[in-house]
């Protein structure tokens, strides 16, 4: 291969690289509110409907696993709506443990 080609690969996946964007859980542990069935279940077992996702971004409702693929009343069934089931029932948005950001003093005195 020659070296021209070679660089136009390393080039194409550079853009894609930077492309990409991942959407993360980061749950740690911490406990939500089901908006369906309101039961109090860990983060990481949880999805966020794409147009409360979009609205509020971490605040967002969280639907639990068994709610979300239960077949006769999932969320993910294709008979069913999918407006946010959170935001029709006027239920209050997660609440998420805001980081703080670190700051270091390079300064000197």
């Amino acid at each position: 291969m020659s070296k021209r080609k070679t660089k136009i690969r390393r080039n194409i996946r550079k853009k894609n690289n930077r492309s990409k964007r991942y959407y993360r859980k980061g749950g740690n542990g911490e406990n939500v509110k089901c908006c369906m069935c309101e039961r109090n279940i860990k983060k990481d077992n949880t999805l966020v409907p794409r147009e409360c996702l979009m609205k509020y971004g971490k605040a967002a409702h969280r639907i639990c696993q068994d709610c979300w693929w239960n077949p006769e009343t999932g969320f993910a069934r294709e008979d069913v709506s999918h407006k946010c089931p959170g935001c029709q029932k006027n239920l209050p948005l997660t609440e998420f443990k805001k980081e703080t950001p670190i700051f270091v003093d390079l300064t000197e005195d």
